[in-house]
């Protein structure tokens, strides 16, 4: 018997944080024949394999290591493997409840005469060990489709053209999809039930690097996006218009973030424990560097 959900989860670099997702999707009120797990391993270099050939699952477990492509790539790459009538998109920092995959197949169910997107409640928490702890923050997204807590059938993505492999970096390649399902008539529902809860890295200066460079390849991709999308709502979302520019200006007066000193600054309050200003000041960072990156692929198209 084939399954009716695939549990599809690319992942990269998240070895101990995959391994705390897969268990959880392990923990099922919904029998375990019903669904399999597909990780694709996106080229990660921290023993996510080793890990991987380790582990002893209830429901089917499938995985498939391939060169690093980004998220569209790989994503492609596990739709091709999937058996289930459903897909579930999960990321792989998402630990999720026992209900999880059960809500999400009953809403499907509820409306067969629908073709849907169900989206599950994302909640961000800092703590791995007990998810459902202190520090929570629902994730407000107004996403048509986001490939964190998601499902759709498997017809309907195939149909839509799977995932574009242009966005071979960071960011947004999950809602220009979702720009495609929903011109298909798909109707986005959500189902408060199937909860996951996003592990965040409490704010600090050990990521800040790390960071810089994930907005500005999230610059990049913000361009392409719009490229293939040149409509209001887009440009909007993205920040790509002159006024959202000028205000990155003022707010980086002097290229600032680009400062040296701007670093050691940034540690020193977090040393000082001065939390407010501190995360005020690195997420001002943070968001010069979305604008930087979306400068730099506008002056690269310039050239092409």
């Amino acid at each position: 018997m084939l399954p009716e959900l695939t549990v599809l989860i690319p992942t990269y670099n998240r070895r101990d944080i995959v391994a705390r997702c897969l268990a959880s999707l392990s923990k099922q009120t919904l029998a375990p024949e019903k669904y399999e797990l597909v990780v694709i391993d996106d080229g990660s270099t921290d023993d996510t394999v080793e890990m991987l050939e380790g582990l002893d699952l209830k429901p089917t477990l499938r995985w498939k290591r391939i060169p690093h492509v980004g998220p569209s790539g790989a994503r492609n790459r596990g739709l091709e493997m999937a058996q289930g009538e459903i897909v579930v998109f999960v990321d792989s920092d998402l630990i999720v409840v026992p209900e999880f995959l059960a809500s999400h197949l009953a809403a499907h169910r509820a409306t067969p005469e629908q073709k849907l997107v169900v989206h599950g409640p994302v909640i961000h928490t800092t703590n791995l060990e007990n998810p459902q702890t202190k520090k929570n923050i629902m994730d407000f997204s107004r996403a048509f489709f986001a490939t964190g807590n998601a499902s759709v059938s498997l017809e309907e993505l195939v149909a839509a053209g799977l995932f574009d492999e242009d966005f071979n970096e960071y960011g947004w390649e999950d809602l220009e999809f979702g720009l495609r399902l929903k011109k298909r008539g798909l109707v986005a529902k959500k189902e408060p039930k199937a909860v996951g809860y996003h592990f965040k890295h409490e704010v600090g200066m050990v990521h800040f690097k790390a960071l810089w460079q994930r907005e500005r390849e999230r610059g990049h991709m913000a361009l392409l996006y719009y490229r293939k999308h040149p409509v209001f709502g887009v440009k909007l979302s993205t920040m790509l218009a002159w006024p959202f520019f000028l205000i990155d200006r003022l707010l980086s007066l002097g290229g600032w973030p680009h400062w040296p000193a701007t670093e050691r600054f940034l540690t020193f309050l977090e040393r000082k424990n001065w939390q407010w200003f501190f995360k005020f000041c690195f997420y001002l960072a943070l968001n010069h560097a979305y604008f930087d990156g979306m400068r730099e692929a506008l002056r690269l198209e310039r050239r092409s």
